[in-house]
């Protein structure tokens, strides 16, 4: 934005596209450049190159960031899959061997909440990107969760009627 004040003075407002999908660089304020037209045009791009660079920078860097807590959050999914799998079928499939088996380590209740909390934070997320099959993959399951039961099984319906009806939205726009 350009305005010019009643003494001739030039001001100069720029403010950078937040290209990064973190909130944050809403918080970057426009950079604003004032002085006579003459000076403006003889010193504009030598004075914005500095802040441009920084902030393409930090959007850069929260970018990055973002991502790789996404990459952790489906690291840390998949290693908890892989955990419930093979813990799964070492109940499914009793071994018949001579070794003394170790009852499996209990799980103390924070850290079953935590993994509750985290789960349903993901269904939220999954739901809010229209991703309801995915979000019924993540949701926790009512055998491990019991005193949850009333809210999984409502949480799973509703996703299993909205997945259904997404998938007849699609199916009837690719018809079209």
């Amino acid at each position: 934005m350009i305005q010019t004040n009643a003494d001739g003075n030039m001001t100069v407002s720029e403010l950078f596209n937040a290209t990064c999908g973190d909130k944050a660089v809403k918080l970057i304020i426009p950079y604003t450049l004032t002085g006579t037209a003459q000076d403006l045009d003889e010193a504009f791009f030598t004075k914005i190159t500095e802040p441009v660079a920084k902030t393409a920078e930090l959007q850069t860097n929260l970018e990055a960031h973002l991502k790789s807590v996404e990459q952790a959050k489906a690291a840390s999914k998949m290693e908890q899959d892989k955990k419930n799998k093979e813990k799964a079928q070492a109940t499914a499939t009793p071994k018949k061997s001579e070794d003394a088996e170790l009852p499996d380590p209990k799980i103390s209740k924070e850290d079953k909440k935590k993994a509750y909390d985290t789960a349903m934070e993901n269904v939220t997320e999954l739901i809010k990107k229209l991703k309801f099959s995915e979000a019924l993959t993540v949701l926790p399951s009512v055998e491990e969760h019991p005193n949850k039961e009333n809210e999984l099984k409502k949480k799973r319906q509703y996703l299993e009627q909205q997945a259904n009806f997404y998938e007849k939205a699609l199916q009837n726009f690719n018809a079209e």
